[in-house]
């Protein structure tokens, strides 16, 4: 019996020896850090394996959720998106400005924007990586969440398949409208009217980067500095392409929507504008951009 035992006894104290060095490993793992070069230059320490993060920056919510990261909060203006909404459905919604909001729900990682005036009182609470939106293209900016996260090899992989799926339907949409064909961005805010450039959001990575349509060179012209041109509404005609996309926010209106300078726009007199709900084209993570694109695609083919 003795024989039998003693066998049975060592293998025991072997598995209880790997089984605490595993649990050792795991524990140290999840108090690793490394660092990270933010967009200014400056370099923090961050979890190797977040696990609990905070998204006051909306623009990257969808991104860090498409990668799965361990969402534990979010800024509540991604319920401004239906497509957003409902990927956020169960996580804690928080006041973006409100860092007291932000400290409840005990943060390892706080991800906003370089233009935060709370980046000091956030990174008391937590390591904090603040963005500089207008540094990265769409592409880009997922790239980095994934190196955030430890997940370069998914975002990766999501680029590569929206690169070959979207130059399908470029090529699609320019056999039906035309190779040479101009689409431009114009849209209002706070009672002044902006043509946008190819980063803007609000549809122009989906129509210039991933479709390869044309911006009108006025417009190009107009917003080579800084991404967009705020121009008066005489100049409407001047920047309107052949075909025009007008972000709206819902319940909203265009302020230039019934004035003559735009009915007599070609665009308009060739019934070439399409709106858009500025609630989800404003953003530019994996989701919002699917929509899009199925949304821009489907509205270019039936004009």
């Amino acid at each position: 019996m003795k024989k039998i035992l003693l066998p049975l006894l060592a293998l025991i104290l072997v598995l209880s020896a790997c089984s605490n060095q595993s649990d050792n490993k795991s524990s140290k793992n999840e108090g690793e850090t490394k660092t990270y070069v933010q967009d200014s230059g400056d370099k923090v320490k961050i979890p190797k394996n977040p696990k609990r993060i905070v998204v006051l920056g909306a623009t990257y919510a969808g991104g860090l959720e498409q990668l799965d990261a361990n969402i534990v909060g979010v800024a509540d203006i991604v319920d401004d998106s239906k497509v957003l909404k409902d990927k956020f459905k169960d996580v804690e919604k928080v006041d973006a400005e409100n860092v007291e909001s932000v400290a409840k729900l005990k943060p390892d990682l706080i991800i906003t924007y370089n233009t935060d005036k709370n980046l000091k009182k956030l990174n008391k609470v937590a390591p904090t990586i603040a963005f500089d939106y207008m540094k990265h293209d769409y592409k880009e900016q997922h790239q980095a969440l994934g190196k955030i996260v430890g997940k370069e090899d998914k975002a990766n992989a999501w680029i590569d398949k929206w690169n070959k799926k979207t130059e399908n339907d470029g090529k699609a949409i320019k056999d039906a409208i035309g190779e040479d064909t101009t689409v431009s961005i114009i849209k209002d805010f706070d009672k002044k009217v902006y043509a946008l450039g190819k980063t803007y959001g609000h549809g122009s990575e989906v129509l210039y980067d991933a479709f390869g349509l044309t911006m009108p060179k006025t417009v190009e012209q107009a917003t080579k500095k800084n991404d967009l041109a705020d121009i008066s509404e005489e100049e409407l005609p001047d920047m309107a392409g052949d075909y025009v996309v007008t972000p709206v926010a819902k319940g909203s209106k265009l302020s230039f929507e019934n004035k003559d300078i735009w009915k007599n726009t070609e665009a308009v007199k060739n019934g070439h504008t399409i709106k858009v709900d500025e609630g989800i084209y404003w953003l530019n993570d994996p989701y919002s951009l699917e929509y899009e694109r199925k949304d821009l695609k489907e509205q270019l083919l039936k004009q």
